[in-house]
């Protein structure tokens, strides 16, 4: 049997493919109340590993560790897809770019950008280290800078060209401890140990606003919708069993709308919901707090770690908490405050636990080597 299709069909039915082919993808979030199992270690580590970060698309894996070298994992497979090596110190920081085919590493007083998943090198930028910064729309990059003589600079440069855009001068008085942008891209601000948080605006590199905190500000979160900036705040929110406190500030004006105290061994994370209803506290005692953000009243308190948490982030559905500490994560239910799972993860000093974005992996990493990766019951 024939069928005749006119071509005025034909350039409808084209039509309806490029509209559906253009709706942004999706990643669907997996069940983490099934619990997650171990399914591969990544070896190969002799100086400690600090940190684990997934690629937006959750494929791979890149470690921030003390072996003067980045690899990029396989997450499928677990195993080694490139090694970067040429690091003057161990790399601080690893940063995907937004779609995911660059990778972006600290070095001493430079950014060194590669293509993923071949490891090529793609660029150098020069005179600027971390924290640094991407936009969320892989436009802008903004980084830390000391001279030799001088205060605390910022640098804001086009991504990924690296063309300098501005370079702020005497940004702050002190050490720079965290650059983040806001959600939609339009301004991105830096907390410092001179007691303030600046905003900037995003293309330009100017001062907005200036916000006193009182005391040093360690790191801060944007909501999801990013009207509110929540802080560390503390006499020395770096060092252990100082008393510290979270400060709530309201982005436009700089008004500040809540102080949550009472940590009087200090604060070690912080972290948004997805929906931006609720903000998780890490504490250096053995719970993490769960705050609702429409009152500020405490919601829930998940207590059942044996030593201090220092890992605190929501799955992405913002259904499951994950709270890591000293050698084990934890995974909960937000809902109900009831522990899933609780799982030891390395022999000691645990130093990152995150979910990829879609949910369905965990990563953990610690200063004994031991990098783990775990999926959800059931994949």
């Amino acid at each position: 049997m024939f069928f005749k299709i006119s071509g005025k069909s034909i350039r409808v039915f084209f039509l309806l493919f490029l509209v559906v082919s253009l709706i942004p993808y999706k990643i669907k979030s997996a069940d983490c109340g099934k619990g997650f199992k171990e399914y591969a270690t990544l070896s190969g580590h002799k100086q400690g590993v600090i940190e684990a970060v997934f690629s937006p698309d959750g494929k791979y894996l890149s470690l921030s560790n003390k072996d003067f070298h980045v690899n990029i994992w396989d997450v499928a497979t677990g195993k080694s897809l490139a090694m970067m090596n040429g690091f003057n110190e161990w790399p601080a920081q690893v940063t995907y770019s937004p779609e995911g085919k660059l990778l972006l590493t600290s070095d001493y007083e430079k950014i060194k950008i590669w293509e993923v998943p071949s490891g090529k090198p793609y660029k150098t930028i020069e005179k600027v280290e971390e924290p640094f910064a991407l936009s969320p729309d892989g436009s802008y990059l903004v980084g830390k800078f000391k001279p030799s003589d001088g205060a605390y600079q910022l640098k804001l440069y086009s991504f990924p060209s690296g063309e300098l855009k501005k370079v702020i001068d005497k940004a702050h008085e002190k050490m720079i401890r965290c650059i983040k942008w806001n959600p939609d891209s339009s301004l991105f601000a830096s907390s410092s140990d001179d007691g303030t948080i600046k905003f900037w605006n995003g293309e330009t590199g100017e001062l907005i606003k200036t916000i006193s905190a009182g005391n040093k500000v360690d790191i801060f979160e944007f909501c999801p919708k990013g009207k509110l900036i929540s802080a560390i705040v503390g006499e020395d929110p770096g060092s252990f069993f100082t008393p510290a406190e979270v400060l709530v500030f309201e982005v436009t004006s700089g008004n500040l709308i809540k102080k949550l105290g009472g940590f009087n061994k200090g604060l070690q994370d912080l972290s948004f919901s997805p929906d931006g209803k609720y903000l998780v506290t890490g504490e250096r005692g053995p719970k993490a707090s769960l705050w609702r953000v429409s009152s500020w009243e405490l919601a829930k308190t998940f207590d059942g770690h044996k030593y201090w948490v220092s890992h605190v982030s929501f799955s992405p559905d913002g259904k499951c908490l994950l709270t890591g500490s000293a050698d084990e994560f934890v995974l909960w239910d937000v809902a109900t405050g009831a522990k899933i799972q609780s799982s030891v993860a390395a022999t000691q000093g645990l130093t990152s636990v995150v979910f990829s974005p879609d949910g369905k992996v965990i990563a953990t990493t610690s200063t004994d080597n031991t990098v783990k990766l775990w999926k959800t019951e059931g994949e």
